[in-house]
This record gives structure tokens, C-alpha cells and sequence, in this order.
């Protein structure tokens, strides 16, 4: 038996052919389109909407104008697949040039973010030119050229409040900021944040930190926040893309050989030059010079000859069959070629020209850039060979020898304690570097032609955005500490100089200098001058302080601002060059350091914090650059001693000069002798001198007038001198005051 069919509704008007079926047909059509539109958007990877959406256009590339296609960057679908922020928190990118980095990630992610799921997204650029580049070169080109984007993002409508840096579309927008603004740096929250060529960056925004770190603030409260951090390294130990590097699980791009099946990352280290490394045999055969023809600039080796090797089983591998390889190993999931070698749930990529398709990157050419910066290099030029490991192998170039080793340092370290100083030192300069958790402190204590002894390298913690409190009130108890000498008279510090130059606690020190300076005992407000290349003196006249201008928080203090030439600072203490700067001078004398067995170890490591390396703008010109695997605040202490002894001008003092402070210094003895000591019967005409002299106050003016020679030789009579005046003097004051009692 049939069951009666089941209707959900009632028939109507609305449901018979004639002159109402319009209104059915016109309501389910409207219907269609509203639930179309209001669907949430299918799961689509970036991956899947490149290669759906994105177009290339004649403004990005010629050759590859059209569809996106992966195919012509194999190498980046693995790190396309990570940049999920469902699945990792931040991706890191140290990578050479030619790889097709910027066009086939960063412009992906963005696009992908406008179109699929809209956001607010953060682009940082070294400066400000280098984002309106981006933009007139990248990404403006990929809006005009994929269809979905031109839809939601109208470039030229000032209406929508879109320009060079600010893309608004629905549901989020874009900005192109420059990492040397602290306000576009600190502006907006966002979901995804790039950051473009890290090494390039600010690593102190105007005081207030380091730029990426600044950045990554920006996304703490963003449910699925993403960071993607990609550029080139520059020197070892000082790359910022390194230091991201370290904390990832390091991939290396895997290939399978199609003879033995082995599989092996892709190195320039593969690369064999015929000609370049012939032996003794080779060299002394008959028919070298017409097998291998003397060239000017290549030598022997025949960059056109080059070939790649596989390392397992030793076969040659044409270019095309390394391509070949390439792009079997990038179509295999999960990790499309790469391969983690260390342990982090943040994936890290190291990319390399080798791993490019692009003819401009086939082994004969990359042969000839390395032939031709080899060349310059052993002609004394290294700029190019920097470049090639940069930008070609993708991988920092270290700069030995510039820098003395820890070990170097940590052998030379002196016996004497702590707060104690040998014979020599004469005058104690406290130096402070503010951290918003503590206090870097060291004493030097300066002696002739700026030789200098380490009395004290230490931290102290507590907070520092606060005036009077936390790591304040300790400093206070410094300021009184007195170095023991081996006279046994104690020097007080003469002059301190505090770091002023961060934006948070600056305040609080300025409050610390208006509280204890003292024309004795000067305290001074410090700051490094915005010079990384030397152009700036150690020391120049302090500006003076104008009481009707208020604007900085300097002069509402009353405080004047001391510029220290830090760069200048640096080479002066540890050079550039080998065998330059003066921490690597050994033994006693004029510009050695000297410091104690016993110093809290980060002292050696801290002290070489810092490298002198070519510019990338102008690779003619040197700039300071921050190691990121350690502190530099020893380093920056030491920078400001140098800058108190050129302030108080120990280093314009006559050498009679330093001869009558080491004459004081033993005069301090006689306030613990119990009796006074007799004068000499005789005493050379010099000495009569000296006592003149000590009794008129008038040592300093009067020091070039005395024999140096004299002095030297006489020095025991000089001081049994001294203490027989100081105890006449003593005795007469007695005399004085009885009489004035009766």
C-alpha cells in the first residue's frame, strides 16, 4: 500500500503557473542570494587562495605575469602552509635574496587577510621609505591585478581614508609602518603583524625599547594573534633575524637525490668550481694553461663549468635536475620539503638562493658571484663576500678576529679585591645604566693617561620608574662607598654619571641627578648621541639650561643633558680593526683597563657586546650594532667613565699634576698618626717648595714649576715633609683655640 506523500505546506496562488508564480520565483531568488552572502566562508588555506585568486601582475614580474603559481617558488609553499593563525603564534624567515619571498609570502598573507578573513594587519619597515616602496612596488599592483582585492580595497579613494601606508577594506585594515616612529610602532592592535628585514629595524625606538618587541605588545590581547618575521642576516652574533632564529625549530629545505634516493638539505657547500682548488700535480702539468687558462679576476676556475653534487652518492646534477628535485620534495605534505632539526613549536626557515628556480639563480651564475667577491676579498675588499653569504647563503658572516676572545679577557683579570684598587688609581667614576628592573653600576677609578682599574661591576635590582624608591635608595648608599687604596686612605667617588635616555624612567633619574649633584662631587644626566659611525666626540660642551623653556622633561627638571659620543667611545675602547681599541692592550700604562679576579663572570661577554660592521646602505661606512646573544650594560658603564674622565679632563693632566694627587693621597695617612714625626734637619730646596705650596693651597697651578724627575727621586722626604706640616699645622690650630678658650 502506497503512503500518502508528505507536504510541508500549504498550496497557494503563489505555487500555480500564471499571474502570481513571479512572486515565488523572485522571493526564492532574493532568498538565494542572502543566504549566499550570509555563509560563512569555506576552510581555505593561503596556499589554496593563492593559487585560486592571486594574479600577477606586469607591474610585480614579466616573466611570470598571470595566475600565482607555486610551482615557480616551490621552496615557499612549506612556509605558506605554517602561516596559520589558527595553527602557529609566529613564523620565522632568515632567508637570502631571489627567492620570492616578499610577492610569494608577505603579499599572500596580506591578500589572503583582506579577502577571506578580513582583519587588522600591521606591516613594519625599517623606515618609512622602504613601506611606500612596498607599496607602489608590491602591493598596490597585487590589488589592481587580483580581481577579489580591487573589490574591497579602492587605492585612489581618499574618502575611505586609504594613502601610501593605510588600507582600509570591510572587516579590517592595513598599515605600513615605520619601525623608527614609536607612535605608529605603538598604535594599533592587530592580528597579523610582519615584520620586514629585522636587521634594518630600530633597536631603540627613542628610548622605549626595541621595535619588534614594541610591535609584538600589539597583539597580546588577539585571540589567534600571528607574527611573521623574514629577512636576510647580517653579522653574527649581531643579526636580529639570528636571535628569532635561535627559539625556532630551524628547518632546512630536504631534497631526494633521483639516482641514490638519499636526501639532503640544499647547500651552497654542494658546489663545485672546476679549476678553483687544483693541486700540486695539477698545477705542474704541462698543459695547465691551455686545460686551465690563467683569467684576471677568476684565476683557474671556470665559473661556467660549475655543477652541483649530490653528497651521498656523488653524482652531478644538471640545473634542471636540481629544479626537478626541488619541486618533487615541495609537493609532499605536511612539511613540503622541510625538515625540522631542533626542538620548538615555532617553525623557522633557513632559505637560500640554491633553493630558487629562477635563472638568475642557476649554479654557474651564483659561481661567478662568488668567484668575482673571492677575488676582491683577497685584494682586501670583503664587502661582496659579505653580501654573497648574506644574501645568497642566506647566513650571518662573522667577523673574527675584530674582537678580542672572553678567555682573552677572563686571563688578564688582576688580584685585588673588590671596591679595592692597586697603586695608580686615583680618582673613582661611578657609572649607571637604567633598566626598568634594575641598576648596571661599575666603578672605574681613572689613574694616568686614562689607564683605568675596575673597582666594581655590579646590578641592583628593584624598580626604577619611580623616584627615591626601589633601586634608587641603594644607589644613594653607593654614591658613599669609598675605594681602599694600598696607602690605606679610602677614595670617595668624584663624579657619577646615570644613563637618562630611556623615555620610562628618565624622570626618575633626572630627580636622582637634581638630588645629589654637587660641584664636588658632580652627578650627571646622560645620553647617547643618535651616532652609531663616530661622527660625534666623546665629550662636547653640555647645552645650557634655558628656564623659560619647558618643553623637555630635562629642563622642567632644571637638569642639564650631557651628549656622550658613544660610538667614538666604543672605538676607542674596543676598535674595529685587529689589534685596535684599547681593551686588548696588556700590561701597565697609558689606556689600559684593568680589572679584578673575582668580577661576576658577564663582565668578558658584556664588555665585547658590540661589533663595528659595515653599513648595508653603504658598506663603506662602519656602524656599532648590538650583539643579540648577550647584555651590553657593562659595555655602556664603561662608555660613560670615559665620558666622566674627558668631562673632569683627566686626560689634559700634566704628569706633575698626577704627582701631587698621589701626594695628597699619602697625606691622608697622617689623620691616623698617633704622634707627629719630626722634621729633617736638611731639606733640599724643593721640598721647602712643596710645603709652600701645600700650605697656599696652590698644588695644581704650581705643578709644572717642580722638578718631575726631583719629585720621583724624593719621594720618601716629600711625604715625611708633608706629615710634619700637616702636624705642625695641627699643633698651631691647638694653640689657637686654648687661647681663644682663655
Amino acid at each position: 500500500m502506497n503512503s500518502p506523500a508528505v507536504t510541508f505546506r500549504h498550496l497557494d496562488a503563489y505555487d500555480h503557473a500564471g499571474a502570481h508564480g513571479w512572486a515565488a520565483a523572485a522571493l526564492d531568488s532574493m532568498l538565494a542570494r542572502v543566504f549566499a552572502e550570509l555563509e560563512p566562508p569555506k576552510p581555505l588555506s593561503i596556499i589554496d587562495w593563492a593559487e585560486t585568486y592571486r594574479v600577477l601582475s606586469r607591474e610585480e614580474t614579466n616573466d611570470y605575469a598571470g595566475a600565482y603559481d607555486l610551482e615557480n617558488t616551490p621552496a615557499l609553499r612549506g612556509i605558506l602552509a605554517e602561516c596559520n593563525p589558527a595553527k602557529n603564534r609566529r613564523v620565522i624567515v632568515q632567508k637570502s635574496a631571489q627567492l620570492g619571498y616578499t610577492a610569494g609570502v608577505v603579499c599572500n598573507v596580506l591578500g589572503y587577510h583582506v579577502h577571506w578573513e578580513p582583519c587588522v594587519q600591521v606591516v613594519m619597515f625599517p623606515r618609512e621609505k622602504s613601506a611606500k616602496d612596498f607599496d607602489a612596488e608590491k602591493f598596490s599592483p597585487m590589488v589592481r591585478a587580483t580581481a577579489q582585492l580591487a573589490k574591497r580595497i579602492r587605492l585612489k579613494s581618499r574618502s575611505d581614508g586609504n594613502s601610501a601606508t593605510r588600507k582600509h577594506y570591510p572587516g579590517g585594515l592595513i598599515k605600513f609602518v615605520a619601525s623608527n616612529s614609536p607612535s605608529d610602532v605603538k598604535s594599533t592592535s592587530a592580528k597579523i603583524r610582519i615584520v620586514e628585514e629585522p636587521d634594518d629595524t630600530n633597536k631603540d625606538v627613542k628610548g622605549q625599547g626595541n621595535a619588534i618587541a614594541l610591535l609584538r605588545e600589539r597583539g597580546k590581547t588577539i585571540r589567534n594573534s600571528f607574527e611573521l618575521i623574514g629577512g636576510s642576516p647580517t653579522a653574527k652574533g649581531a643579526s636580529e633575524i639570528e636571535k628569532e632564529m635561535r627559539t625556532t625549530d630551524q628547518r632546512r629545505f630536504m631534497v631526494t637525490c633521483h639516482e641514490c634516493g638519499e636526501r639532503h638539505a640544499v647547500e651552497w657547500e654542494h658546489v663545485v668550481i672546476p679549476g678553483m682548488n687544483l693541486t700540486a700535480e695539477e698545477l705542474a702539468a704541462p698543459d695547465v694553461d691551455s686545460q686551465w687558462p690563467q683569467r684576471e679576476v677568476y684565476g683557474r676556475a671556470r665559473h661556467e663549468d660549475a655543477y652541483y653534487v649530490c653528497p651521498h652518492c656523488g653524482l652531478v646534477w644538471t640545473d634542471d635536475e636540481r629544479i626537478a628535485n626541488i619541486r618533487t620534495a615541495a609537493r609532499i605534505a605536511p612539511y613540503y620539503g622541510w625538515e625540522p632539526t631542533s626542538d620548538s613549536p615555532d617553525p623557522g626557515f633557513y632559505g637560500n638562493e640554491l633553493q630558487s628556480v629562477f635563472d638568475g639563480s642557476r649554479v654557474p651564475v651564483l659561481a661567478e658571484k662568488f668567484l668575482r667577491a673571492q677575488y676582491l676579498m683577497d685584494h682586501g675588499d670583503p664587502t661582496e663576500m659579505v653580501a654573497f653569504w648574506n644574501s645568497t647563503r642566506g647566513m650571518c658572516w662573522e667577523y673574527s678576529g675584530e674582537l678580542p676572545e672572553e678567555e682573552e679577557l677572563r686571563k688578564r683579570a688582576e688580584v685585588y679585591a673588590e671596591w679595592s684598587v692597586p697603586a695608580g688609581a686615583l680618582v673613582p667614576l661611578l657609572t649607571v645604566d637604567v633598566q626598568h628592573d634594575r641598576l648596571a653600576v661599575t666603578c672605574w677609578v681613572m689613574g694616568r693617561g686614562e689607564e683605568m682599574w675596575l673597582a666594581y661591576w655590579g646590578e641592583v635590582y628593584g624598580q626604577t620608574v619611580v623616584a627615591h624608591q626601589g633601586a634608587w635608595v641603594e644607589l644613594e648608599q653607593l654614591l658613599e662607598k669609598t675605594i681602599a687604596t694600598p696607602s690605606g686612605v679610602d677614595l670617595r667617588i668624584a663624579a657619577c654619571g646615570i644613563d637618562c635616555s630611556d623615555g620610562q624612567t628618565s624622570e626618575a633619574s633626572y630627580a636622582f641627578v637634581r638630588k645629589h649633584d654637587r660641584q664636588v662631587r658632580p652627578v650627571l644626566a646622560l645620553k647617547g648621541a643618535a651616532d652609531a659611525e663616530g661622527r660625534v666626540e666623546i665629550w662636547t660642551p653640555p647645552k645650557s639650561i634655558d628656564p623659560n623653556r619647558k618643553a623637555t622633561k630635562a629642563s622642567r627638571f632644571g637638569v642639564q643633558i650631557h651628549m656622550v659620543g658613544t660610538a667614538k667611545a666604543k672605538d676607542l675602547i674596543l676598535g674595529w680593526a685587529q689589534e685596535g681599541g684599547r681593551v686588548r692592550l696588556a700590561g701597565n700604562g697609558a689606556g689600559r683597563m684593568h680589572w679584578y679576579e673575582g668580577v661576576r663572570d658577564d663582565f668578558y661577554e658584556q664588555m665585547l657586546s658590540e661589533i663595528k660592521i659595515p653599513s648595508r646602505t653603504n658598506p663603506r661606512k662602519r656602524a656599532w650594532k648590538a650583539r643579540t646573544d648577550r647584555r651590553n650594560e657593562a659595555l655602556d658603564c664603561t662608555v660613560y667613565a670615559i665620558y666622566l674622565s674627558r668631562h673632569l679632563r683627566l686626560h689634559l693632566k700634566r704628569p706633575g699634576m698626577w704627582d701631587l694627587d698621589e701626594l695628597r693621597l699619602r697625606q691622608g695617612t697622617l689623620l691616623t698618626l698617633p704622634e707627629p714625626v719630626a722634621v729633617p734637619p736638611q731639606q733640599p730646596d724643593h721640598i721647602e717648595e712643596a710645603l709652600n705650596m701645600v700650605q697656599t693651597s696652590e698644588l695644581d697651578d704650581a705643578a709644572t714649576d717642580m722638578p718631575e724627575q726631583t719629585v720621583a727621586d724624593d719621594s720618601a722626604l716629600l711625604l715625611q715633609a708633608a706629615r710634619a706640616k700637616q702636624a705642625w699645622d695641627a699643633m698651631m690650630r691647638a694653640r689657637k683655640g686654648g687661647q681663644r678658650g682663655r
